[in-house]
């Protein structure tokens, strides 16, 4: 009897050993998914993140030419005199710019970073812009042109000449800014998850980026003298 007791306790024990394994036997399957699913989730909410906070510097941007702020600043950098890197933040430290252009795009770029740092901005974030003396019913072909815009006055061909005359022409007229950055996608494998044949939702631009883009709209405000009201 004995022996038959210590049969049975063997066996049970040798049946709860065979149970210690099964955790990670059921974790091995489980975890590709769930590791999947948290990297979608930080991959996806940092680059609408980034997607929001561009979209943001852009209308921040747009502002300082509906107001009447690029204007001055095109006045002093035309004068070569050094500006606040960040126009919204006064105690920023000061710059020299060769042109309105070049620090039209660095106010995009103070709003982004440090999401986008400020070397990447200044080098892969493309800013385009075009106010056609037509308004809305003109031509805003300009702003699929590549590369980064030479200036904030855009295609409009009266904006030719310093910028102070510049500024004026854009005074009171319809400008759109848009910029526009390939978001490198961190987890290359999960666009075979997220993408599919006809949708390409998390890769949809060349080198394994997502685009994102950002634009602003908008009447410039009569900011000059020789300009009526709008």
């Amino acid at each position: 009897m004995n022996l038959k007791m210590r049969v049975l306790a063997l066996r049970q024990k040798a049946l709860i050993r065979s149970d210690q394994g099964s955790a990670a036997i059921e974790f091995a399957f489980i975890a590709p998914v769930f590791f999947a699913l948290m990297l979608g989730i930080l991959e996806i909410g940092v680059m609408m993140f980034t997607q929001f906070a561009l979209q943001n510097s852009v209308m921040d941007a747009g502002r300082l030419i509906r107001t009447g702020q690029a204007h001055s600043a095109a006045l002093l950098i035309q004068d070569n005199i050094p500006l606040p890197q960040c126009a919204s933040d006064a105690a920023s430290n000061q710059a020299s710019f060769n042109n309105e252009g070049q620090w039209f795009k660095q106010q995009i770029c103070c709003g982004v970073a440090p999401l986008i740092s400020d070397t990447v901005c200044k080098s892969d974030v493309v800013v385009t812009t075009a106010a056609p003396a037509a308004g809305f019913a003109g031509d805003f072909n300009s702003l699929m042109n590549s590369g980064t815009a030479g200036t904030y006055f855009g295609s409009d061909p009266s904006s030719a000449g310093t910028p102070a005359a510049a500024a004026q022409n854009v005074a009171c007229q319809i400008v759109m800014v848009r910029a526009n950055y390939n978001w490198p996608v961190w987890f290359p494998g999960l666009a075979k998850i997220l993408n599919n044949k006809t949708d390409n939702y998390l890769v949809n631009a060349p080198n394994g980026t997502h685009l994102l883009t950002a634009t602003a709209a908008f009447r410039s405000e009569p900011f000059t003298n020789g300009v009526a009201g709008c």
